[in-house]
């Protein structure tokens, strides 16, 4: 069993592992099943999320901008704040606790099982039939992720704008828009993949170390999946924002 000081310093080269069992070509008809059934998994609890944290962050702009005058240029702050960073966020966080949990407790389970041992007997490397699949559903699921993210946060704050607000629905599409660039579009897409990828390499290292046995090992794998996959989504938010951000300041 390895200490649990130890398990997070072996995680980069654990990465580093998966990504070469990527190259190596893993199962096709297991891969596309896996990418459907994470994005289908995903997807509605992040559209959900991002519709009213949209609304919630229209309120919140229009009582910072109401005593101003500026009621109507609350969009403005939804569209800029959130397509930069708050939707990709809460994007990389909801695939974090639904399909990190997921993905560590399947693996942990065929672990104590001994389902990969199985595997290691027969010369089979679980990390090409297992992790890799896992990986690559993680990678295309997370900007799919962030692009719906970003569509229902601003759907989000065109609803509540326009129907508890007041604000004319084109009037607030138009500030919605105009802070949205096709830049900002590509970056959120570069942050879905890197996402994605800390998303699916923490869940898949947590599945498939051993630091504990049974029942309880399964649901401490899928426990520090969500909470080590979400810190870790934060910090690569905030270092995302600053290389790419951070030359305008």
């Amino acid at each position: 069993m390895i200490p649990q000081v130890l398990l997070p310093l072996m995680l980069p080269a654990f990465a580093l592992r998966a990504t070469a069992a990527i190259l190596r070509g893993p199962p096709l008809k297991d891969t596309v099943l896996l990418v459907s059934r994470v994005i289908l998994r995903s997807l509605p609890v992040v559209v959900i999320i991002c519709f009213f944290c949209g609304a919630m962050l229209t309120v919140q702009a229009a009582a910072s901008l109401a005593p101003f005058g500026a009621l109507r240029m609350s969009g403005l702050i939804v569209g800029f704040g959130g397509v930069r960073e708050v939707f990709p966020l809460l994007a990389g966080g909801a695939l974090a606790s639904r399909t990190g949990a997921e993905i560590a407790s399947q693996l942990q389970a065929m672990r104590v099982t001994r389902q990969v041992e199985a595997l290691e007997m027969m010369g089979l490397d679980p990390l090409v039939l297992l992790v890799a699949p896992r990986l690559i559903a993680c990678v295309v699921a997370g900007p799919v992720c962030v692009f719906a993210a970003m569509v229902s946060g601003l759907v989000g704050g065109q609803v509540i704008g326009q129907f508890q607000l007041g604000i004319d629905r084109s009037a607030m599409w138009a500030t919605l828009l105009s802070a949205v660039g096709v830049g900002d579009l590509v970056v959120g897409l570069i942050k879905g993949v890197v996402l994605g990828f800390v998303v699916g390499v923490v869940a898949c290292y947590e599945g498939s170390i051993v630091a504990e046995g049974g029942a309880r090992g399964v649901g401490a794998a899928a426990n520090r999946a969500v909470v080590r996959g979400m810190v870790l989504v934060c910090l690569s938010c905030l270092g995302l924002s600053a290389l790419i951000y951070g030359r305008f300041l």
